[in-house]
């Protein structure tokens, strides 16, 4: 298995979407669908296959995929493609027929048809495709019922039965022009997925149906209702305009930008362009001049849905209308597209992190650097606390350059009074490594601290007292408290941000400061917790510490009733104590 490919799996979301495999051309061989992208996708990649998908397995170099809200939308996405890209391996999806849309006509006279045929330029207005045959011939039926179009194929000579029941305006004798604007509107209307009015209505008859024992027609409106539900059924996929439009979905961070463009043509979703730009100016003028780039060498759509920075100076340059949807499918597809960019990002962030964590070369690029021995083992430092209260340290464990958890410890800081990092620093280092000392190890090849010089200086001291000869580094942050310097034997070393040694350290650096970070909240919770329940006589640390565990909060308790405190596991004293402690103002104003 390819190692990009390996990365990906890994990261694949458990979400439904359409994914494309792609060969060593970056071409698309295979498109599908999956209920479960990971589950999907994954799947070929594992176990036996048949002839023809190993055969297709063996041409895979890279697969994508976009992320949908339902199996439905992916389905719908599914078939545009195959109709666009014509892969090799989708030989049975590549017909028209397999897919059926629903269509009035353009007809003097009107008829609304399910047709599995070509979309054809004089046919008329087209709605589709839908994946449930069944589901779009019961809804014409309907729409037949609730609607006077033509209902035969050659007009007779006389009126027939739908004339009589008022489902046909009766082109056979009436002469005079007839105006169909108004239900051809209605129609198209309900088949882009504004179908409230009519459920409404066959919600009402099958009520009436139910209240006059007609349970055979309610059942049957019941089926109708699920039927139009499942046909209409919220889709983002395609819209029935026909306008070339695409959708520009933008997600950035400090250092990158990643864009995702959804092309439609004739209302449907023909593909995705994903790319990430590296970010040197601002994100408006770094999207600006990449979009204008990418027009100058693709077709541009008659429209852009955009959340843009300035629409005008962007529509004024491209000479393109571009707006902002604020409603409906056009603001769905945008969101989709924002969606997409957004994971794309972080998806690549990932990927990468995961590769780098995994390479030997990293840890022996930082030895280089430091011009020390390989740090095989690496522990890294973090204190935490508010103004000096509920101060902890933290220390996490990386081995051959990936985090090791269950090497991870938490230290309750003891000797130290007030907000004093430097002490703080030499408290936990001392009691970390005088304990390895009696343990017999095993003791790092490189120590970080989350911090400067001073952080530094502080392990220093304590190691030289204990006698130990271990490197220690400071990862030194700048004004956005990020990554930017390595402080070591009294330099700075700058590391470039692209690099896998920086990936490193801000990894290293993130996860032991998210670590202090939560066990410092933890234990301001519980003081604080604590700190109120203090005045209440009877109440030690072990009955404080089983209503930490009953009640999840001290506004929980302060409401609770004896018995519930009972409950909690206090005696029935103690109980009293404790409510009548929380309802002293209530029991003075004899409430």
């Amino acid at each position: 298995m390819k190692a990009i490919i390996a990365e990906k799996l890994k990261l694949l979301p458990d979400s439904p979407g359409c994914y494309q495999m792609r060969d060593a051309k970056n071409e698309i061989i295979y498109v599908g669908k999956a209920k479960n992208l990971k589950n999907r996708v994954r799947s070929y990649f594992h176990g036996a296959h048949n002839a023809k998908t190993t055969r297709l397995v063996s041409e895979i170099e890279d697969f994508t995929y976009v992320i949908t809200a339902s199996e439905l939308e992916a389905f719908v996405l599914e078939i545009n493609m195959i109709k666009e890209y014509d892969p090799k391996y989708n030989i049975m999806l590549k017909d028209d027929k397999t897919y059926p849309y629903i269509a009035i006509t353009n007809e003097s006279h009107p008829r609304l048809i399910v047709t599995r045929s070509q979309r054809k330029r004089n046919l008329g207005r087209y709605f589709g495709p839908y994946p449930n045959v069944k589901a779009a011939r019961t809804t014409m039926d309907l729409l037949n019922q609730i609607y006077p179009f033509r209902k035969c194929y050659n007009i007779p000579k006389k009126e027939c039965l739908y004339y009589h029941m008022n489902q046909c305006l009766g082109p056979c004798i009436h002469k005079e022009p007839l105006d169909y604007t108004t239900y051809k509107n209605k129609v198209a209307s309900f088949l882009n997925g504004d179908a409230k009015e009519v459920i409404e209505d066959i919600v009402t008859r099958m009520q009436d149906a139910s209240e006059k024992l007609e349970f055979e027609k309610a059942k049957e409106y019941r089926d109708l209702k699920f039927a139009i539900e499942d046909t209409v059924a919220k889709q983002k996929i395609s819209i029935n305009d026909l306008t070339s439009r695409d959708y520009i979905g933008i997600y950035a961070d400090e250092d990158e930008i990643s864009i995702d463009i959804i092309i439609t043509r004739r209302g449907n979703i023909v593909q995705n362009h994903q790319t990430i730009i590296n970010k040197y100016d601002s994100i408006e003028d770094e999207t600006i001049n990449y979009l204008i780039q990418f027009y100058q060498i693709n077709n541009k759509p008659k429209e852009i849905c955009f959340k843009a920075f300035d629409i005008e100076l962007l529509k004024s340059m491209l000479e393109i209308e571009i707006y902002e949807p604020k409603l409906g499918k056009k603001k769905e597809i945008l969101e989709m597209a924002n969606y997409n960019a957004k994971f794309n990002l972080e998806n690549k962030r990932n990927i990468y992190k995961n590769q780098v964590l995994k390479k030997q070369e990293t840890i022996e690029t930082l030895g280089e650097l430091l011009h020390i021995p390989v740090p095989r083992r690496i522990e890294a430092f973090d204190n935490s606390n508010l103004y000096g209260e509920y101060p902890v340290s933290a220390m996490v464990c990386y081995i051959d350059g990936k985090p090791s958890p269950k090497d991870f410890r938490k230290y309750h800081i003891k000797t130290v009074v007030g907000a004093n990092d430097y002490e703080s620093m030499k408290e936990v280092i001392y009691r970390r490594y005088f304990r390895l000392l009696m343990e017999d190890g095993p003791f790092p090849d490189l120590i970080i601290m989350d911090g400067g010089e001073i952080q530094v200086h502080a392990a220093e001291a304590i190691l030289k007292e204990l006698n130990l000869d271990i490197s220690v580094v400071g990862i030194q942050k700048n004004d956005k408290h990020k990554a930017s310097k390595l402080y070591f034997e009294g330099q700075l070393f700058d590391i470039d941000r692209n690099s896998s040694i920086y990936l490193l350290m801000a990894d290293i650096s993130q996860r032991v400061h998210d670590f202090a970070i939560s066990f410092f909240r933890s234990n301001k919770a519980k003081g604080l917790f604590s700190s109120i329940l203090d005045p209440i006589p009877g109440l030690g640390p072990k009955r404080k510490e089983e209503l930490l565990k009953y009640f999840i909060n001290i506004d929980q308790i302060k409401k609770a009733s004896v018995e519930e405190l009972k409950k909690a596991g206090m005696p029935t004293n103690l109980a009293i104590e404790i409510f009548n402690y929380f309802h002293k103002e209530e029991q003075s104003k004899g409430i």
